[in-house]
């Protein structure tokens, strides 16, 4: 069952009705991550039904300090996409996607099929190179080096698969569903982002990466946040988007958000696969065939918000382990999981 507070907010403060299983298995954890077995890691924050269980912050860093989400943002924007419809901003996430940019010339190719539940899936079909930072080839470091709309830019890229059919990583996605946003909207990605999300869940620390042209020009490619806040949306995906006796997302959307649409995908060092939602990752297994039931959020360096709906659990990690970039969420494998 959750604490009674849970709609209200996450109980920051321990009590006696926290895990003790769990908090010792944390402590676990903290040896380790103090032993350096995770690389440099900056926090660790563990929430069950609502309760604080377990808060660790390393290497200089504090429960107020803002830290960057890095790709873990793709899952706030997501995030962003649900609020936006339960706004009523946006009608539905398969509508097409050149609804919400009338001006520029989609009409007649490819593109102009491309549904939002193509981006979100990251099977847009563009011809994209999200590959080493250091690649000359490399489309985000490209772009993101030009001033101007970069929603243009992306839209103006040649396409080379059939929307909806062949999943491709990339920064381009969430580029164009903070646009979308802020076109249904009529207002900038960073301002809707603080009215209808930020707001409610009481988030008043945060930073958003300028990049070229700010936030309206290049959407919501970054932000920073406190890992407390970030356990809120970890926390708001877990009541099915409610918080404080109101619907901040459709129950219906999480549900998909969070789905394995996209089945094997995301080889790394770490984990043989993943299952792929709305810019959300799912049903990680790892190289030692561990098989784990959670959703998460995951960024460079380990930026992680895990959920398992199971234990009603919700597991914040932040770090910078670019070396093992991916061996931090094995924490909650080896130490968290049930």
């Amino acid at each position: 069952m959750f604490a009674s507070n849970v709609f209200a907010q996450i109980n920051f403060v321990q009590n006696k009705n926290f895990d003790k299983t769990l908090y010792n298995n944390a402590l676990l954890a903290d040896s380790a991550i103090k032993a350096g077995e995770f690389g440099t890691m900056h926090s660790l924050i563990v929430i069950k039904n609502g309760i604080l269980v377990f808060e660790n912050y390393y290497n200089g860093w504090a429960k107020d300090s803002l830290h960057q989400l890095q790709s873990a943002t793709k899952s706030v924007i997501s995030t962003l996409l649900g609020c936006a419809i339960q706004q009523n901003f946006v009608k539905s996430d398969v509508d097409i996607i050149s609804k919400y940019f009338p001006n520029y010339l989609l009409e007649g190719t490819a593109k102009s099929k491309i549904k939002i539940s193509d981006l979100l899936t990251q099977r847009h079909g563009f011809a994209w190179n999200e590959g080493a930072w250091n690649d000359p080839k490399n489309s985000w470091r490209k772009l993101i080096s030009e001033e101007g709309d970069w929603y243009k830019k992306i839209l103006q890229l040649p396409m080379d698969t059939i929307p909806g059919t062949e999943f491709l990583y990339s920064n381009a996605a969430p580029t164009l569903i903070s646009g979308l946003i802020q076109n249904a909207a009529k207002m900038p990605i960073d301002t809707f982002a603080v009215k209808y999300l930020f707001e409610p869940l009481n988030i008043v620390d945060y930073w958003f990466w300028q990049g070229n042209g700010k936030p309206r020009n290049n959407g919501m490619a970054l932000i920073s946040l406190t890992s407390r806040d970030m356990a809120k949306i970890g926390q708001l995906y877990l009541q099915k988007g409610k918080w404080a006796k109101k619907q901040i997302l459709p129950e219906g959307y999480i549900s998909t958000a969070t789905s394995a649409i996209v089945k094997d995908v995301g080889l790394n060092g770490a984990y043989k696969h993943y299952d792929y939602g709305y810019f959300w990752w799912s049903n990680p297994v790892s190289q030692n065939d561990k098989k784990t039931n959670i959703f998460l959020a995951r960024g460079a360096g380990g930026q992680n918000i895990i959920v398992n709906r199971d234990e009603n659990l919700v597991i914040v990690t932040t770090a910078w382990n670019m070396q093992q970039p991916n061996k931090v969420q094995l924490i909650y494998d080896w130490y968290l999981s049930r």
